[in-house]
């Protein structure tokens, strides 16, 4: 491999557009830059979808819970008051 080479050139270049980037301050792209990022963010989302879809469930558990609860305070109130 000779020491100016294309890929070298291209190396140099890429270091280069990498070190103004980094002294001007630009912000890094949300974008994913590779296969494996984007699967990555993919897999990401599904989990954040299946916890909601959890966060719901536990919520109607807790409400009927609290129901069946409601439930049998009544009617062991009306038992002993002899209503039932």
């Amino acid at each position: 491999m000779t020491q100016n080479g294309e890929g070298v050139e291209r190396l140099r270049e890429a270091l280069r557009r990498y070190r103004n980037t980094r002294a001007k301050g630009v912000a890094v792209e949300e974008r994913p830059g590779c296969v494996y990022g984007m699967l990555t963010r993919e897999q990401l989302g599904d989990l954040v979808q299946d916890i909601e879809q959890l966060k719901g469930t536990l919520n109607k558990i807790y409400v009927s819970v609290l129901l069946m609860l409601v439930g049998l305070v009544v009617n062991t109130l009306l038992e002993r008051l002899g209503l039932l």
